[in-house]
């Protein structure tokens, strides 16, 4: 099953509206002229899809993309879903696998100065392509995680059932898990954060003894969201390093950053990735942000995937 919905729905009501719009139509609908004597009719627009998980590892996306914008605003393309842009854990990786934020391809981390998609500078000619032709971008923002850590950190950690998540099935004890983030090819562009162990909530890995299974941190009011999916008890962690949304810093960062990519590259929306293992609290708090700051007029979807259905909300 597919369902495809404005994510402020959720927020705001069912009218979809921010506390700040008007009652006008969004960026994002069309009203046609009605017969005589009939109410306006919105039109959707049109959303699609611009890559899938096999696009080569050329670092040419961004390229192919720019060259069929003229064709696609003229078959009625109105926004176009862009992949995860952010550098990932290896020149391969397709975003998923997030490591920086604030690197769109134009600093040498991981293997790559480019993403697999493509340099900043061709991202930002699909950028002024697209605004020219009158499409808008939608961005794929990975938030639940962070991957391929630049070194390992000590902290306590307690094993987890995988089926069922909020039960414990070891004793406290300390592991030496990749989680710390210095970012040192960016050298503190665009942002000075630092992650570290305690701005998450759980990882898979102990290398100190080689095992692989799901560890829950330990820390001073440390654990598990509530806010997520009850799914195996808590579905709070999905993968690598799973971030923590009740640090403040934490919190902050992602608002910045969501500014910082707002104005960098003039989006007109964001699909946010596996929004039902992390917090919806917080979730909230980042979609009321936008509405203040860049985004009062994006688009927003949120994926969620289930074992019954995959749907876009």
């Amino acid at each position: 099953m597919h369902r495809l919905r404005n994510l402020r729905d959720k927020l705001h009501g069912s009218s979809g509206k921010s506390p700040n719009q008007s009652d006008g139509t969004t960026n994002h609908s069309r009203e046609r002229t009605p017969p005589p004597g009939c109410p306006p009719t919105p039109e959707n627009s049109l959303m699609m899809q611009a890559f899938e998980w096999y696009v080569p590892a050329d670092k040419k996306h961004w390229q192919r993309l720019a060259s069929a914008l003229g064709h696609l605003k003229a078959i009625g393309v109105d926004l176009m879903w862009i992949p995860p842009g952010c550098k990932a854990s290896s020149p391969e990786g397709n975003g998923y696998d997030i490591y920086d934020l604030y690197d769109l391809g134009e600093f040498d981390q991981k293997g790559s100065r480019s993403t697999k998609w493509g340099s900043k500078e061709d991202l930002m000619r699909l950028v002024v392509k697209a605004e020219e032709v009158g499409v808008g971008l939608c961005w794929d923002a990975v938030l639940n995680h962070k991957a391929a850590a630049d070194y390992t950190e000590k902290c306590q950690a307690v094993e987890v059932d995988p089926k069922d998540r909020t039960k414990e099935i070891s004793e406290p004890k300390q592991i030496e898990g990749w989680l710390g983030f210095n970012f040192s090819g960016r050298n503190n562009a665009y942002s000075s954060m630092k992650y570290h162990w305690y701005h998450f909530s759980g990882t898979d890995y102990n290398a100190a003894d080689h095992k692989n299974a799901i560890y829950k941190l330990k820390g001073h009011g440390k654990d598990w969201s509530t806010s997520v999916e009850p799914e195996l008890g808590n579905y709070d962690y999905l993968m690598f390093a799973d971030v923590d949304y009740t640090q403040p810093d934490v919190k902050d960062d992602v608002k910045r950053w969501v500014e910082w990519i707002g104005r960098e590259t003039r989006i007109k929306g964001m699909r946010l990735d596996a929004i039902k293992h992390y917090s919806s609290d917080f979730l909230k708090e980042l979609v009321l942000h936008m509405d203040r700051t860049v985004g009062r007029d994006w688009f927003l979807v949120g994926e969620v995937r289930s074992a019954v259905h995959f749907a876009l909300l």
